[in-house]
């Protein structure tokens, strides 16, 4: 076989792995919501719904149905990207008219601040070189400041700089900011710097990738090609981030779980409308479409992205092909 044949069916294999990972995700959604005690449709509708409102969600997410039956239905609507319409929290806009926008903004935060940490990380990685015993002092308050929850992190950091501001703005006679105090629903793109900052350094995100990312560079300068390359007297720095190109890549796919999980409170204590707002707002308010179509989007985004991992994998380093071929 080929090697575009090759490449062409590996593809093909991720892709239907993928589909099938979403399937099996999306389905244990809809069952956990189908297994809520009581009748179905009560139990995700607000108290004074009217029953043609309940009648149109039931036939909508098949909750007139079994459960495989209600599931069938529901997968076939949602295949086309129609989760339905919300109940509460925008009433009379379709899901993707509510949940499209946050998610966007959830992304490219979540995207900017694993970017920024695997930034970081190298940074890091590259000065401090190999383990030492001079450097255990700085890593250890690495250790000690970024290992507190997302949540821990972003009331401490948030209570900081409300402090930051009464003091040296507010107290000085100065204007306060639009954004102060926190949390306050703001048009300002400065909580969003400040919530990207608590996920950098929260949950211990920082120092997990930057141990990973370590250990990568320091066995790729070991290695015994590299070695080779420095004997023929030639520079060594292109082989060296061809080979840490795929290592990278793979930190920064494995931890986005991590930090589209922690984005949910993140967003919410600094009152951002991401996706992680909007969920936990749907879900207090029992919007069920908007609750179930944001998890699927979550459950969609870390898929798709760890798809692209496997083809980029592919593409760099063509033993991958060989290995699954």
């Amino acid at each position: 076989m080929s090697g575009a044949a090759s490449f062409l069916a590996l593809a093909g294999r991720r892709i239907a792995a993928s589909l099938l990972l979403l399937v099996g995700a999306s389905f244990l959604i809809y069952f956990t919501i189908r297994s809520a005690p009581g009748d179905a449709v009560d139990a995700i509708t607000p108290m004074g719904t009217p029953p043609e409102i309940k009648e149109k969600l039931a036939a909508e997410f098949g909750l007139d149905q079994g459960v495989l039956g209600g599931y069938g239905v529901w997968l076939s609507r949602s295949a086309t990207g129609d989760f339905g319409e919300s109940l509460v929290f925008a009433p009379g806009q379709t899901v993707m008219e509510v949940a499209g926008p946050a998610f966007e903004k959830t992304l490219l935060l979540s995207g900017g601040a694993l970017f920024a940490t695997v930034v970081l990380s190298i940074l890091l990685a590259l000065l401090l070189g190999e383990p030492s015993a001079r450097q255990q002092g700085l890593t250890g308050a690495l250790y000690f400041i970024t290992s507190a929850p997302g949540f821990v992190s972003a009331v401490v950091f948030s209570a900081a700089v409300n402090a930051g501001v009464q003091r040296f703005v507010e107290q000085a006679g100065h204007e306060t900011p639009a954004w102060y105090p926190i949390p306050i629903y703001s048009d300002s793109i400065v909580p969003y710097f400040f919530a990207g900052f608590v996920l950098v350094m929260g949950d211990g995100l920082l120092m997990d990738t930057f141990n990973a990312v370590r250990a990568e560079i320091l066995g790729v300068r070991g290695a015994q090609f590299i070695s080779a390359v420095r004997a023929r007297g030639a520079s060594v720095t292109p082989h060296l981030w061809l080979n840490l190109a795929i290592p990278i890549f793979s930190a920064f796919v494995s931890r986005l779980p991590v930090v589209l999980g922690g984005v949910v409170i993140v967003e919410y204590v600094f009152t951002l409308d991401g996706a992680g707002y909007l969920l936990l707002e749907a879900s207090k308010q029992r919007d069920f479409p908007v609750v179930v179509g944001l998890s699927v989007l979550f459950t969609l985004a870390v898929i798709v992205v760890g798809l692209l991992s496997d083809v980029a994998r592919s593409v760099i380093d063509q033993r991958e092909v060989a290995r699954d071929g």
